[in-house]
């Protein structure tokens, strides 16, 4: 349940950099449907989370050796992309199963439930860096896709753990 946690924490506190996010299927994907209004649409920016490390905030949470942790994992993450939508969830789940080349990635794990209910994760890594993070959700009423690019050190994922179990 930690590593779940410490995952979530990521996603909500990972800078992105817009300019250095790559054109991939992916992202291509992704901007078909940014301004689409069946969606919602979540991207993170490093900016938002450089000025929050800057402004010094004092998080009572989280002590400082958990923001150290936190800010040497996500230090290299380029883009945060997420899209979901509960409108036609499984034709938005089976069409982006046909157009993004998932063979291209290495599956970490899927999820099938008896009701229909979809979950995949998949990376792209070299050694203990992941360079691509890639979860893929499909259900009767939810679809969601979303997608880290950037750097992600595994051997910084255990200092974040150590850090968030104090």
């Amino acid at each position: 349940m930690k590593y779940l946690l410490s995952l979530l924490l990521l996603l909500f506190t990972a800078p992105a950099f817009a300019q250095n996010v790559p054109r991939d299927v992916i992202s291509n994907y992704f901007a078909e449907y940014v301004d689409d209004q069946d969606f919602t649409v979540v991207y993170v920016s490093g900016k938002i989370f450089q000025l929050v490390k800057d402004a010094k905030l004092d998080l009572d949470e989280l002590n400082e050796a958990e923001v150290e942790a936190i800010l040497r994992v996500v230090k290299d993450i380029q883009g945060i992309r997420i899209l979901h939508t509960d409108l036609n969830a499984m034709q938005h789940w089976k069409k982006a199963k046909s157009r993004i080349p998932t063979d291209k990635y290495e599956l970490l794990f899927k999820v099938r439930t008896q009701d229909g209910d979809n979950v995949e994760a998949f990376i792209q890594d070299e050694q203990a860096v992941i360079s691509e993070l890639f979860l893929l959700i499909g259900a009767a009423d939810n679809f969601a896709m979303l997608s880290f690019v950037g750097n992600i050190d595994l051997t910084r994922l255990s200092d974040l753990q150590r850090a968030i179990e104090r």
